[in-house]
């Protein structure tokens, strides 16, 4: 009997459930990433700062060229990996979010309400501060720089303190953390972009249409999607004028998020197939001898990826890539800022001015106000196990604006000047975050009845 080709039969499809993983998985990784990330940006500063400061700078700038015959297409290393490995960085945003969408923390409204509007009031507040600085300045462009909050970075630092605060505190960082990346792609698009070339446009909106085919026509292989997502729509939209790391977040949209076969399916193939590897058994003779065993090993292998969504499998390959790769190596080419000692320039410069409070208050501010107005009116509660100073101590935590703030500032500011001071002022507003969110997650262990906490509807 072929028992891979049973494996393959009766393809049904049906939602992605039960199988994405678990949580803490996420956030495991998340925090190792944010170690490395770390490291990676202390060598950057420290590089860029010493007496090879020369060789940092001039490195990244050096031309890259790939192509085919004439058709080839030249950059310099820091856009490749601002414009292509950050692509891959937006599209594993791209599937959080839909998993968020679909089976997550953003899929009953009343559940999601509170950290959708802890982050709307995290992104509005902070653009305010910097425009009250900026507002019709030649820098006014950067107003998008603080709106922003690195997961890797946050949750990392808050894997620091361990099982002291509660579990839905790092829930409600990561779902903050996703909706407020979900914003930053939004701005990106809407308003970081060039001369629009509406062919070039047009062009991409087809090859979407392709994915968005391929996945009705029930198409699962990577390839497909890889080719007409990088091949097509990621190109279409580095031609266009709109930032190609859009397609990515869109390419990810397009992914299956159905099983082929359904979980009772599965359960049935896996134990048919798990009686035929049994009844096989030749006593002193090992699988690799054992033909009929192999066969069966090859079944459970294709029912195992036939139960799996393609979103669920891209991200689990991509996820340790960007966390481990991607990240770092973007945060070792664009954390190199030139430290100037005169603190005095930093200070009076309206870019650092606004960047810095939007951070360092604006964010906690406006987290803090979202999450109070949608208690207060009855839309959202707080879990049982998180109180408002949890809340203020994550707000902090959100301040950590250092990945995608350094994105949207190359983006804002092509006056070099101007990007290293706004790099400089989210490396300090950020670690300023950082540690004061720590401080007051650390002082505030214990749930809130044991704290004598003060009820969900008014804050301390």
């Amino acid at each position: 009997m072929d028992l891979v080709k049973e494996a393959k039969q009766t393809v049904i499809t049906r939602p992605m459930e039960g199988v994405i993983s678990p949580f803490e998985d996420f956030t495991k990784l998340n925090a190792s990433g944010g170690i490395v990330l770390l490291v990676c940006t202390a060598i950057g500063l420290v590089w860029a700062n010493s007496a090879f400061g020369d060789l940092y700078s001039n490195f990244w700038e050096l031309p890259f060229t790939i192509g085919i015959g004439t058709n080839l297409l030249e950059k310099p290393l820091i856009l490749w990996i601002n414009d292509g490995l950050m692509a891959i960085f937006f599209f594993v945003i791209g599937l959080e979010i839909k998993r968020e969408i679909l089976v997550g923390e953003l899929t009953e409204p009343r559940q999601a309400i509170l950290p959708i509007a802890a982050a709307l009031g995290g992104m509005v507040i902070p653009a305010f501060i910097f425009l009250l600085f900026n507002f019709q300045s030649p820098y006014s462009s950067g107003w998008g720089i603080p709106m922003a909050t690195d997961i890797a970075f946050a949750i990392g630092l808050l894997g620091l303190l361990g099982s002291r605060i509660p579990f839905s505190a790092k829930i409600f960082l990561t779902t903050l953390a996703i909706v407020d990346d979900l914003g930053a792609v939004l701005v990106i698009a809407l308003f970081y972009t060039s001369e629009i070339s509406w062919i070039s446009l047009g062009t991409a909106w087809v090859f979407l249409a392709i994915l968005m085919g391929a996945n009705r026509m029930g198409l699962r292989s990577p390839f497909i999607y890889g080719l007409f997502g990088i091949g097509g729509l990621w190109l279409a939209f580095l031609f266009s004028g709109l930032h190609p790391t859009i397609a990515g977040v869109l390419a990810a949209f397009t992914i299956p998020a159905t099983s082929a076969i359904t979980k009772k399916e599965f359960a049935h193939k896996s134990e048919k197939f798990s009686q035929e590897f049994r009844k096989a058994e030749v006593s002193g003779v090992s699988v690799l001898g054992n033909e009929e065993q192999s066969e069966a090993i090859k079944a459970l292998e294709t029912a195992k990826d036939l139960i799996q969504p393609p979103l669920q499998k891209l991200e689990h390959a991509l996820y340790p890539w960007v966390t481990f790769a991607i990240m770092p190596i973007f945060a070792l080419a664009n954390a190199g800022v030139v430290i100037d000692t005169d603190f005095s320039s930093l200070l009076s410069h309206s870019v650092s001015l606004g960047i810095g409070l939007g951070l360092l208050l604006g964010k906690p501010l406006g987290i803090c106000l979202g999450a109070w107005v949608v208690v207060q009116f009855g839309s959202a509660v707080l879990p049982s196990d998180l109180g408002w100073p949890q809340i203020i101590g994550l707000g902090f935590m959100g301040g950590i604006g250092f990945t995608m703030a350094i994105f949207i500032a190359t983006l804002a500011f092509q006056e070099p000047s101007d990007l290293q001071a706004a790099k400089l002022a989210i490396l300090i507003a950020s670690c300023l975050s950082a540690c004061i969110g720590l401080l007051l997650l650390s002082k505030s262990t214990r749930t809130p009845t044991e704290n004598g906490h003060h009820s969900a509807e008014s804050p301390p």
